[in-house]
């Protein structure tokens, strides 16, 4: 029995199908990676600006909460000289108040995304800055109450001059190391320490 097979005896056209069948499952294959690795290159990406963005906003709320206690005010002339000084100062805050919430409203959002990735604990890192917003909040509302803006007529107010110092401490800021931006400080850190490992891996 002959075993030699000569080449005009090869299938042509089944060798064709069967090498574009291989050729094509390679491609596949080759796509199929390379697809899975720009798809991990994308969601790095993606995270890594989350986590920057979350460290960047922190910080701008940061600022906006120390711009809340800005001592310096400028009272309008006029106000003052029309008996409206009270009213004025507090305008003043509430502008000041204003650009904070619209900037922790924005660091809001992107604390829901970074809750959807990393889940509670990202989103817990953040409760530090939120509570000292409610400590700045509270302690001008007392300010002003102390001052007598919301007293009704004939009401007692206690401002005591230890309560009013006290107050101030959050109310005003003095420097970086006052106690109050201490601790503005550490929860701006809680956010520093979760998100700067995932933007130094980058």
């Amino acid at each position: 029995m002959n075993l030699c097979v000569t080449i005009s005896e090869i299938n042509w056209s089944l060798t064709k199908d069967v090498i574009s069948i291989i050729g094509t499952l390679g491609a596949l294959i080759i796509g199929g990676l390379g697809l899975f690795t720009w798809s991990r290159q994308l969601k790095g990406t993606s995270e890594y600006e989350l986590a920057k963005k979350a460290i960047l906003v922190t910080y701008e709320v940061q600022q906006a909460l120390q711009s809340v206690r800005n001592p310096m005010i400028y009272l309008s002339k006029e106000e003052v000289e029309a008996g409206c000084r009270l009213q004025e100062e507090q305008r003043i805050y509430e502008e000041r108040l204003s650009k904070l919430y619209k900037k922790w409203a924005e660091l809001q959002t992107i604390r829901l995304e970074t809750k959807v990735i990393w889940s509670e604990q990202a989103h817990s890192v953040f409760n530090g800055l939120q509570e000292r917003i409610g400590d700045v909040r509270g302690a001008i509302w007392l300010h002003f109450w102390m001052k007598g803006a919301y007293a009704g007529h004939g009401a007692t107010v206690d401002n005591s001059r230890q309560r009013v110092i006290e107050n101030d401490k959050i109310v005003y800021f003095s420097s970086e190391n006052d106690d109050f931006s201490q601790k503005i400080a550490e929860s701006v850190r809680s956010v520093e320490n979760f998100f700067s490992p995932k933007v130094s891996r980058k």
